[in-house]
């Protein structure tokens, strides 16, 4: 209770503050009623992602914060994060087509749309509530690019539903009958499994260019039935907007607290005129790159990645069992002092090449993890963001409505605290 008490209140603060620097980069905790190791040794985080010895489950510790008990039925829910070895790289496999380069330029073109008309409106009203407007900004351009569907009240009926979903990392129990937040989780997961589920014959049918009607039609699928299918989309939907429009809130009130990195950002913004943004001119926009990267390492959407050996291990000189639940620091840190100057700063020059920060170690910085279960969606989630802040910059200069100390915090996913209300003037 107390280790999700601070999460909520102190985010990664407290992850640094109780963990490592009173424990060292080696400690035992407790979470979501299991033992569990905390690491921060950057050597150690680094061997784990790649996780050549095939000595770590991802679904196994996946189980430990969100997964255990989620389905009534029982076994394994068949999420992405939820396989290992063949059969992750199987369902890998279903999905690959539709992130290649050519797939994202047709979905960042419905983006785009959406994100013009939303900017248009939020700056006609002269404000915006920008953490909850940039969620739903973004679950509805998810519906359309990755669900095809477009009712605002269905979209409303999955976006409750995945909400409730994610509100099981903070459940202190997994046991139903006690947990009111577990029980909420547990609907959410069912809803979007029998919703998706239902749709597979219809997509088979007709057909389309978004996400899921793609994989339906998918002849290569290794075997894998419906149910498979489904759940596998479940992971792209688990991670398709909530934690862009995470780091997206974020990014709008460091922005909003630095104007002057706010004047950089627009000034380089101009040298792409509007309408003219593609995957080329994307890649010449390297301080917006460097803000995002910043953005991300400061106010982490994931503090850990979850793993279970499944053969006894040595880890930093320790010898753990097999079955021991482990947690690598992956998004935390991000906040090491040994890694990072001034850690707690706004600084994005920290990832220009010159310092290049990010550099000194492959095992510091891996906000979109690395190895077999790096984020499918990295790239997408990485052009939805230059394309949004080149639309935003271009159109309004922003500030805070009321100006505030905020502070990162878990709930459940990494965010800056607060509702990041801003004010916003058009730009000549």
């Amino acid at each position: 209770m107390r280790n999700v008490i601070g999460l909520v209140r102190e985010g990664v603060d407290y992850l640094v503050k109780d963990g490592l620097l009173r424990h060292g980069e080696l400690y035992r905790s407790e979470f979501a009623g299991k033992e569990v190791v905390l690491i921060w040794d950057a050597d150690e985080i680094h061997k784990i992602l790649k996780n050549d010895e095939q000595a770590w489950s991802t679904g196994m510790g996946w189980d430990v914060i969100v997964f255990a008990e989620l389905d009534t039925r029982g076994g394994n829910v068949g999420t992405l994060v939820a396989l290992d070895f063949d059969d992750h790289r199987a369902a890998r496999k279903l999905v690959q087509p539709a992130f290649t380069l050519g797939a994202i330029k047709e979905y960042l073109a419905v983006a785009d749309r959406s994100f013009g008309a939303a900017v248009d409106r939020w700056t006609h009203a002269g404000r915006v509530d920008f953490k909850p407007e940039m969620r739903k900004l973004l679950a509805a351009v998810a519906g359309e690019i990755f669900t095809g569907i477009r009712d605002p009240a269905r979209i409303a009926v999955l976006d409750r539903a995945l909400a409730d979903f994610w509100g099981a990392q903070l459940a202190l129990t997994h046991n139903a009958i006690l947990s009111p937040t577990f029980r909420r989780a547990r609907r959410g997961f069912e809803t979007l499994r029998s919703a998706f589920l239902a749709l597979v014959p219809e997509r088979r049918k007709t057909g389309g260019n978004d996400l899921f009607s793609v994989m339906c039609n998918v002849e290569d699928r290794e075997g894998l039935s419906d149910e498979a299918l489904v759940r596998v989309f479940l992971t792209i939907m688990f991670g398709a907007f909530d934690t862009t429009s995470a780091a997206m809130a974020s990014m709008g009130y460091l922005l909003a607290k630095h104007p002057e990195w706010q004047e950089r950002l627009r000034a380089e913004a101009r040298r792409v005129p509007p309408g003219k943004l593609d995957a080329a001119s994307m890649k010449d926009l390297k301080e917006l790159e460097w803000a995002w990267k910043e953005t991300l390492r400061l106010m982490p959407v994931a503090g850990v990645v979850p793993r279970r050996a499944l053969c006894e291990v040595a880890v930093a000189g320790r010898r753990l069992p097999a079955g021991v639940y482990a947690m690598p620091m992956v998004g935390a840190i991000g906040r090491h002092p040994k890694w990072w100057k001034a850690p707690g700063r706004f600084d994005p020059e920290r990832f220009a090449p010159e310092r290049a920060e990010d550099r000194q170690h492959p095992g510091i910085y891996n906000p979109f993890g690395a190895g077999a279960h790096a984020c499918v969606g990295m790239q997408l989630a990485n052009f939805e963001a230059k394309a949004f802040w080149h639309k935003l910059l271009h159109t309004c200069r922003f500030s805070l409505e009321r100006d505030y100390e905020a502070r990162h915090t878990f709930s459940p996913l990494g965010c800056v605290s607060g509702k990041v209300s801003l004010r916003l003037e058009p730009v000549a």
